[in-house]
């Protein structure tokens, strides 16, 4: 298949995954009545737009160059970079438990979206059920506090 096609579906998913990230995000900090503080729309979209390349990128080189069942822990590269941009686009608003939840948010929707394309639907209800779980246990302590 052509690199450009690739990276361009690559580039795509990211956006989508990190997209729904931010919904996410969003929803999970309204619940425990806390405010996310994101930027417009334009700028979420834009930051977006940069992190998903970094990410389409980072897994077209390990898909390309990397023939190794362990490749994809090349990731987190990608991974950190995102984070940073984040942060420094936040610097003022967001902590460090934002990024922190922001990367496992997209881990989680992206390995319950593969789980789902190939088939596994256990395995995607069974992260989907956990990670309700784990955030309902959060969400009951945080509002506590």
């Amino acid at each position: 298949m052509h690199t450009t096609i690739q990276i361009l579906e690559f580039w795509a998913l990211a956006f989508v995954s990190l997209a729904a990230t931010l919904v996410l995000l969003n929803v999970f900090w309204n619940l425990i009545e806390q405010d996310l503080c994101l930027k417009t729309l334009g700028q979420e979209a834009v930051l977006a737009g940069v992190a998903s390349l970094i990410e389409a990128v980072g897994l077209w080189l390990i898909l390309t160059f990397i023939n190794s069942p362990r490749g994809m822990q090349a990731m987190i590269l990608p991974g950190l970079l995102v984070g940073v941009i984040y942060k420094v686009a936040h610097f003022e608003d967001w902590t460090r438990y934002e990024i922190i939840c922001l990367l496992l948010f997209q881990l989680v929707v992206v390995v319950a979206g593969t789980s789902l394309l190939f088939g596994h639907f256990a395995t995607a209800i069974g992260i989907l059920v956990g990670l309700g779980v784990v955030l309902a246990i959060a969400a009951s302590f945080l509002r506590g506090l």
